[in-house]
């Protein structure tokens, strides 16, 4: 499974994430093959193990995997008024 954060809301929804409930916040946990973020300024990313340097603005794609990744979840309440 690949993992984009660009298409976080939508990798939520997917079927077959483990969803943990803590205080006000759900989070997801999911286990990838590959893991690609976008980067937009110099900084390490840390991940297990393993620092990834990023020197200037870059899409990052970590390939040693399996990564678990465990992220918030966005939720909301939607409300409709069918009369005023």
């Amino acid at each position: 499974m690949r993992f984009s954060t660009a298409i976080a809301s939508t990798a939520a929804l997917a079927a077959g994430a483990n969803a943990m409930f803590n205080g006000s916040m759900v989070y997801e946990t999911k286990v990838l093959t590959e893991y690609t973020t976008f980067c937009p300024f110099a900084t390490e990313v840390v991940h297990g193990d393993m620092t990834y340097t990023v020197t200037e603005a870059t899409t990052l794609t970590i390939t040693n995997c399996p990564c678990t990744v465990t992220y918030p979840v966005s939720t909301s309440v939607v409300s409709e008024c069918s009369t005023w």
